[in-house]
């Protein structure tokens, strides 16, 4: 395998992938392939709308999200809108963060990547299965050879979405820390909250540690193991982070303002919820909006079910909103709504994205 080698921009500019084999444009498919294929995925799109959407509701239930849907379209509308900001936002971040590996692509391609894993973020087991979908279209739009180190920047974008929502939910803890002290039910379960930080943290330090990536153990098993090359190039692509301090805090930055922009949008539908009626109380708000999305950014909470209990606990107990996991529902219902443009794109998709790695783009 050969060593690892940064991308080094207009020179590293690949062929289009239908003619970098052979050399000759490849031929165009049967007309049954081409009317067929989204035809499939029409189908399999409005399954996973489908599985999104539908749930078991109560007659309260299916009142209050009429009230959402129906009689509050204004604060939908603003939850729609808060969502796509965060995809543009996010869109931003992981260019940025390609740009530094040397990776240049137009922010309408990195967009579209976005759209692409964001739609299906709500239908794998968490939202990771949203950047594996990414990384395959991300790898497509890559020359050979550079995949891997490309593709490993999806990494960090996602560590630093996560360190985002982590230091905004431990600011917002912090800040409340006596009242969730106060809480029996919540009180105890306050030190995994830390230790999720801490082990967040010193992860990621890790990760862009040259004491950990040159460890003996570490190196004579990526040497050894089955991949284990692919695994040092990839861990290797990442360490060029480590002086790029700017980088890093530019990335920082900007996923705490998709979070902040994410707050809005779970505002909204809280008021839609409530028909204008009594505002929950913003800080108990916070904590429970934060403490629930960080959590589900781990585990299997993204698919209609266990997510509306997570909510519906968290919620009640620390925002004194019963009615939690009827919110889950809408924040799931209105994120989708906001990812509509990721179907429009992957339906329109063909074998591969046009790629435009190293062109140079603006």
């Amino acid at each position: 395998m050969d060593s690892p080698t940064p991308l080094t921009g207009p020179e590293a500019a690949p062929a289009p992938l239908s003619t970098r084999d052979s050399g000759e444009p490849a031929a165009p498919p049967p007309v049954f392939w081409r009317w067929i294929v989204p035809a499939l995925k029409v189908l399999l799109a409005a399954g996973l709308l489908y599985y999104v959407l539908a749930t078991k509701l109560d007659e309260d239930a299916k009142e209050t999200l009429k009230r959402v849907f129906l009689k509050s379209p204004a604060f939908l509308g603003l939850a729609i809108a808060a969502y796509s900001t965060q995809i543009l936002i996010g869109s931003q971040r992981l260019r940025f963060l390609l740009a530094a590996q040397g990776v240049k692509l137009s922010y309408l391609t990195v967009l579209r990547l976005c759209y692409l894993g964001a739609f299906f973020d709500p239908i794998g087991i968490t939202s990771v299965g949203g950047d594996a979908v990414k990384a395959v279209y991300l790898a497509r739009a890559t020359p050979r050879g550079q995949r891997v180190e490309t593709v490993s920047v999806l990494v960090l974008d996602r560590l630093l979405g996560l360190l985002g929502l982590l230091t905004l939910t431990l600011v917002v803890a912090l800040w409340h820390i006596r009242e969730l002290s106060a809480n029996e039910e919540v009180q105890p379960h306050l030190k995994w909250l830390f230790l999720a930080a801490a082990f967040l943290y010193v992860g990621t330090a890790m990760l862009l540690s040259k004491k950990v990536y040159s460890c003996a153990p570490l190196q004579f098993a990526m040497h050894k193991m089955p991949l284990g090359s692919i695994f040092d190039r990839a861990f290797f692509s990442l360490q060029k982070y480590r002086d790029r301090p700017f980088t890093l805090l530019l990335g920082l930055g900007m996923s705490l303002l998709v979070h902040l922009v994410g707050i809005g949008a779970g505002y909204f539908l809280v008021l839609g919820m409530r028909g204008l009626g009594e505002q929950p109380a913003l800080g108990q708000f916070l904590v429970a909006w934060l403490i629930s999305n960080f959590i589900c950014s781990f585990f299997p909470c993204q698919a209609v079910g266990f997510g509306q209990v997570l909510y519906n606990v968290i919620f009640q107990h620390i925002a004194c909103v019963p009615n939690g996991w009827v919110l889950a529902t809408a924040a799931q219902a209105a994120c989708t709504l906001a990812k509509l443009p990721g179907l429009a794109a992957w339906l329109a998709s063909r074998e591969h994205l046009s790629p435009e790695a190293g062109r140079g783009e603006s």
